[in-house]
């Protein structure tokens, strides 16, 4: 290779930091414009470790983001975790900048929020969070995508007053991201950040508010128009509705996001049909939800997603079968996840379940259960990250 087609590192890296921001924007068909470009610059590029593992970070951060809205077209979203961990353990100790500190353990949280491995993502975030101030950056999008994501994790932790206040933060930041013609540019992040408020609004138990904030999320999301959002925000609208034991309210939207995200062979595909084939059992329409139930396994399986799998038991064990085993498996499942907020759900909603079959012995363990999570997290046992 001739030393005229050597290009200079900083060259490069203007490309890299546009890839990063087309990710996180979630234009998928640009990112993958710019990966390729990257990748043959870098090829032909004068050798520099920074640059080298940051390519391998947003390789990462590249999958993740397809796993989300491409998820059948990701491939080696493993060996691209691998890679950055195996590069990180062969660098010597402080030889890294802040920023690629900060990408590396905000990355590696991403992936294990992903494989919902709360515990281990959460210890990422707080390690990618000691960095977050000492980035020499204008952009201030990394700290609201770093304030979104781990929004996310206090969420499904249930510590909703950190949920809300980093989605809130994160919200605003975005909010202030405008094109040169006045026009939004992280419309979709915006949308991403009402969910979460919304989720912590249904844990407060002020459902007005957040059937407030879920429709304005599903009209903010039809007028971005992006399918996968649309999706979303009808699956939120139906989980509020569910709360208010509107059960016809509840199915339609289910219904609705579970067409919309089987049509993308989007990841939400599984969660969306197991709360439909709940509602349905709830609804004592039984050969509905058993068809849901089979459907619903063979999504889940195709998902790789442990979690639904677990959930669909739910309705085999309580409404199918009735079997307190297939129960009991769920719930040390949730146990060993450190999902003590579903756990704390889904004991109640067994609990009543069995009290109404005079199974009133049973029904305790449950209470039982719901009580023991709930301690777990007042006491931030989940936190508890190393």
């Amino acid at each position: 290779m001739g030393d005229q087609e050597t290009l200079p590192y900083h060259y490069v890296t203007t490309d890299i930091n546009h890839w990063y921001v087309v990710i996180k924007q979630g234009r998928v068909e640009k990112a993958k414009e710019m990966k390729k470009k990257v990748e043959k610059e870098f090829s032909i590029m004068e050798k520099n470790e920074d640059v080298a593992i940051y390519i391998q970070l947003l390789n990462l951060r590249h999958q993740l983001m397809l796993s989300y809205l491409e998820p059948d077209s990701v491939e080696g979203i493993e060996k691209a975790y691998k890679d950055v961990k195996r590069t990180k353990k062969n660098l010597a100790p402080d030889s890294l900048t802040n920023i690629i500190e900060f990408y590396y353990h905000f990355f590696s949280g991403m992936y294990h929020f992903r494989t919902k491995d709360l515990v281990v993502a959460l210890t990422y975030y707080r390690d990618a969070e000691k960095y977050l101030d000492l980035l020499d950056n204008e952009d201030d999008t990394h700290k609201a995508e770093f304030y979104f994501k781990i929004a996310e994790v206090y969420y499904y932790m249930k510590e909703t007053h950190f949920s809300m206040n980093y989605a809130q933060h994160a919200y605003s930041i975005f909010k202030e991201q405008k094109d040169k013609d006045g026009n939004l540019t992280y419309g979709k992040q915006m949308v991403q950040c009402q969910f979460v408020i919304f989720g912590n609004w249904l844990d407060k138990m002020c459902y007005e508010d957040a059937l407030e904030t879920a429709e304005k999320a599903l009209n903010d999301a039809v007028k971005i128009g992006e399918q996968h959002l649309i999706g979303s925000a009808h699956f939120n609208v139906g989980l509020c509705y569910n709360h208010l034991e509107e059960l016809d309210k509840a199915e339609k939207h289910f219904q609705k996001a579970y067409e919309i995200h089987r049509e993308q062979k989007h990841l939400y595909e599984s969660k969306a049909i197991f709360n439909l084939a709940y509602v349905k059992a709830k609804q004592n329409d039984l050969k509905t939800a058993t068809a849901l139930y089979k459907e619903g396994s063979i999504v889940a399986y195709r998902h790789k997603n442990q979690e639904v799998i677990e959930k669909l038991k739910l309705v085999k064990g309580m409404y199918l079968s009735f079997d307190l085993n297939i129960l009991k498996e769920v719930f040390k499942f949730f146990k060993e996840k450190c999902f003590y907020g579903d756990m704390e759900e889904y004991a109640v909603a067994v609990a009543e379940f069995l009290t109404k079959r005079m199974e009133r012995h049973e029904a305790v363990d449950f209470y039982q259960m719901a009580i023991e999570a709930r301690r777990q997290i007042q006491r931030g046992k989940h936190l508890d990250a190393k």
